[in-house]
């Protein structure tokens, strides 16, 4: 029975670091997790030791001793199933990376460009989820289906709560203001 180690503890930090991210942006969530849930030196960590163990993950199995297979990361792997489950885990790794560099690049970007970039963390998790599950060593195991779809399936709750924030609050700022009780005093300051 073998386990990639690199590609389980990938998928676990990665999973967290979701978690941790998604407590942090999140005011509801902010409320009901522990502190270390929504600190951004947690996030920060998780988020690149789950990058680093994606990589390595992905370099050691595209460096395998039968040779070299660096056309995966081209995504000109094999057909097929497994074929399909490499570049996805390929595509998951390069959705990963895109999320965590924009952060260092923030200051040099538009709002609105980084967070669309930072967001592709969240289809990237969902990929690498699949990935896990379609190829992964130990994916047929119960425990190992069951631990993939808990994570899979909380990770997507905890984004669909963002997305209904964020959704809301766009709303909110669309809507008309309402007009003051005394239209002539709006904007007069009292002086005391």
């Amino acid at each position: 029975m073998t386990l990639s180690l690199w590609g389980f503890a990938a998928y676990v930090l990665l999973y967290l670091a979701v978690v941790t991210g998604t407590a942090m942006s999140s005011p509801w969530l902010r409320r009901r997790l522990p502190m270390a849930a929504r600190s951004s030196g947690t996030h920060t960590i998780l988020s690149l030791a789950g990058l680093v163990a994606s990589a390595v993950h992905t370099l050691k199995d595209v460096a395998a001793p039968q040779g070299s297979q660096f056309q995966v990361l081209l995504f000109l792997a094999p057909h097929g199933a497994v074929g399909l489950g490499l570049g996805l885990g390929v595509a998951a790794l390069y959705g990963l990376a895109a999320a965590t560099v924009v952060v260092y690049l923030r200051p040099a970007l538009a709002a609105p460009l980084w967070r669309g970039v930072h967001a592709l963390a969240y289809p990237a998790f969902a990929v690498a989820a699949w990935h896990s599950l379609a190829i992964g060593a130990n994916a047929w195991l119960p425990a190992v289906r069951q631990m993939y779809a808990v994570t899979a399936a909380s990770a997507a709750g905890l984004g669909t709560v963002r997305l209904a924030e964020l959704l809301a609050s766009a709303g909110s700022r669309r809507r008309p203001r309402r007009a003051t009780a005394d239209p002539g005093r709006a904007g007069v300051r009292s002086e005391r």
